[in-house]
């Protein structure tokens, strides 16, 4: 039997959790919404003042400066000079003398031009930050979009909770934001987190109805990040098959699927199985007259490696399962809207598709696919509690 003391101890802590279920209940969205703010203030402070380097960002400060060059080790000198005032000695001597690759990058203009071409495709990204080099330099430009789209991704959120009547889920957004790998991502040069700030754009967009909007989004993350093109494809497949924007959809499709085939005429763009060799099997230092054969086994043991170093190292895999599980037992797909159907149903399928084609493993790549799967699916479970406990009150009333 339960003593006095354990009963007395239970009691208390019921009444105490009874009050403050009381007080926090009028103010439930407001308290979600301020520790949302402070989640993304803090993360936008951090990646403003502790910024992070990798070698990605020196390509693209050569990318935005070629323009202004008159020659590959012109634009190599100008390349590092500024890399160097950026950057501390330490972190200098890191992405220079680090490994084999970086050195041969530092000391061989005509190798770390021929990387340039993985870079240019990127040219939303890249022409956003020649527009910032007014004031700033290339890498405080870099960094300044970095923090921008943090900002920005954090009032397409709060708008998205708000036009759901769901801020109080604020924590539950935040933890969506950590397990997608959102902070880690942000404190980077690359232009993931910005494309991200279009496809939560797009998404939002599409289920406010607003399909002309949520297309020109689609074209702009294309144009920061042209491997978004597998989700425009797929996405326009099922806004096909349900109806909710398909012409639309139909069109960003098309203009994106001309817009890659004219990115990739170019003479630099590395083409598809050396971006993947280069990226899953070997650095090579240059890629002058660089052309591995295509090899099943190879293709075969990347997607196998790229799965284990997901489970071992990254988030991504086990978060995409969890939400899948949480869709099986929780959400009554007859019972979406078909408008987050086709959204959800859509970034499922090009997540598996977009692994299959380019199997890359840093959750960073699945970012904004994955914040917007826990969006559709914490908004559609909110809305079928709801109506669920309404149809209980109801049938209790009678």
């Amino acid at each position: 039997m339960p003593s006095r003391a354990s009963q007395l101890l239970e009691t208390t802590a019921e009444s105490l959790f009874r009050n403050a279920c009381r007080l926090y209940r009028p103010v439930r969205h407001w308290i979600g919404a301020a520790a949302f703010l402070l989640f993304i203030t803090m993360t936008a402070a951090v990646v403003h003042i502790y910024p992070q380097s990798d070698w990605d960002m020196i390509a693209y400060t050569a990318a935005i400066l070629e323009d202004e060059t008159a020659s590959p080790e012109d634009l190599h000198q100008r390349t590092y000079d500024t890399i160097r005032q950026n950057l501390t000695a330490g972190e200098f001597v890191t992405m220079t003398q680090d490994r084999v690759y970086r050195i041969r990058q530092y000391e061989d203009a005509d190798a770390f031009y021929s990387m340039l071409g993985f870079y240019r495709l990127k040219l939303l990204y890249v022409e956003a930050a020649k527009l910032l080099t007014g004031p700033l330099n290339p890498v405080e430009a870099l960094r300044a979009l970095s923090t921008g789209s943090v900002l920005a991704i954090g009032a397409i959120l709060l708008v998205w909770l708000a036009r759901n009547k769901a801020l109080m889920y604020g924590p539950f957004v935040i933890a969506l934001l950590i397990f997608s790998g959102f902070g880690g991502t942000a404190l980077h040069q690359t232009p993931d987190l910005f494309a991200s700030v279009f496809l939560l754009l797009a998404g939002l967009f599409y289920l406010e109805r607003l399909d002309l909007a949520a297309a020109l989004a689609l074209i702009a993350a294309f144009f920061a990040r042209p491997d978004h093109l597998a989700f425009i494809g797929v996405f326009f497949v099922f806004a096909a098959l349900y109806g909710p924007g398909r012409w639309t959809m139909t069109g960003c499709f098309a203009v994106c699927f001309m817009a890659y085939l004219w990115l990739t005429q170019d003479t630099t763009h590395p083409g598809w199985w050396v971006h993947m060799w280069f990226s899953h099997v070997e650095f090579v230092p240059t890629l002058e007259g660089f052309d591995p054969p295509f090899s099943v086994g190879i293709y075969l043991q990347m997607i196998v490696r790229n799965v284990v170093r997901s489970l071992i190292d990254e988030t991504w895999l086990a978060l995409l399962f969890a939400q899948t599980v949480f869709f099986a037992m929780v959400i009554r797909p007859m019972e979406l809207a078909e408008r987050p159907k086709v959204l959800l149903y859509g970034i499922f399928v090009s997540i598996c598709a977009k692994y299959v084609v380019f199997p890359h493993f840093d959750t960073r790549f699945y970012l904004p696919y994955l914040v917007a799967l826990g969006m559709i699916l914490l908004i559609a479970w909110k809305d079928q509690e709801a109506a669920a406990n309404k149809v209980n009150s109801a049938a209790g009333g009678t």
